[in-house]
């Protein structure tokens, strides 16, 4: 029955044209992925102000392997090196602040959208926080908003790294978004102070502590005004003002 033979060979061919059809045009066969942005909108959003806030003096990358900042301690046996490795492998910090000379790493930074209130994020998230503890190296935590200062971040980012640093020189577009709440991590032992004024310019200042670093846990007095004017007091210095008001 050759029409039969002719049924079967037009049917394999349709087939063949169908699949054809269906796999995307330059499409190599084996390899079912499509490209994906690296960063969802909040994310850039966040990165230009981020960007902004620690200037020239630092560099930030994004979506950064925890395994590529971390590594087991040297001495461990393969079994529990293995399993070091596995705890930190399919995780990343959203992004990493490096020093601009050396790119070593100095501070990592993530932002905290609504995923973050979910039970498995939130289990996440304290096993980063209690990693960047066990190692010595700044976190800090922003919740995502739709806009931020780039003074507050610039302040919190500078708070985390130690205030004795110096901090690089910035300009601060008068454009640049809104004041929304960033956490600064200010002190708070629940005694009423005056609060002083600055040496320099005259303006309130804001009491902070000091997170690493030379002077950590050192609890100073900065310019409210910062990064326009960079005054500081040390805490015995404002409390000696104090006296003699």
């Amino acid at each position: 029955m050759p029409w039969l033979v002719l049924v079967v060979v037009v049917l394999v061919v349709l087939a063949v044209v169908a699949l054809k059809l269906k796999q995307p045009e330059g499409r190599a066969e084996g390899y079912p992925y499509d490209k994906q942005a690296l960063f969802s909108p909040a994310e850039r959003s966040f990165l230009g102000v981020l960007d902004q806030a620690v200037g020239e003096d630092y560099r930030v990358f994004g979506k950064v392997r925890i395994a590529d900042v971390v590594q087991p301690q040297r001495g461990m046996d393969k079994s529990s090196r293995q399993k070091a490795l596995n705890r930190v492998s399919a995780k990343h910090f959203d992004f990493v602040l490096c020093a601009k000379g050396d790119l070593a790493v100095v501070c990592t930074i993530e932002l905290d959208d609504q995923s973050h209130q979910e039970r498995k994020r939130r289990a996440r998230d304290a096993f980063l926080v209690a990693l960047c503890q066990a190692i010595s190296l700044p976190l800090i935590q922003v919740p995502a908003q739709h806009a931020y200062s780039v003074q507050e971040l610039r302040a919190t980012v500078l708070s985390a790294l130690g205030q004795h640093q110096e901090p690089p020189a910035v300009r601060i577009p008068e454009q640049v978004v809104a004041t929304p709440r960033v956490a600064c991590h200010e002190p708070s032992d629940g005694a009423e102070k005056e609060v002083p004024t600055c040496p320099k310019c005259g303006a309130t200042m804001v009491r902070r502590k000091a997170k690493v670093g030379s002077s950590a846990g050192q609890v100073f007095w900065g310019c409210s005004t910062f990064p326009k004017c960079r005054g500081i007091l040390q805490e015995a210095q404002a409390n000696t003002a104090e006296s003699m008001a």
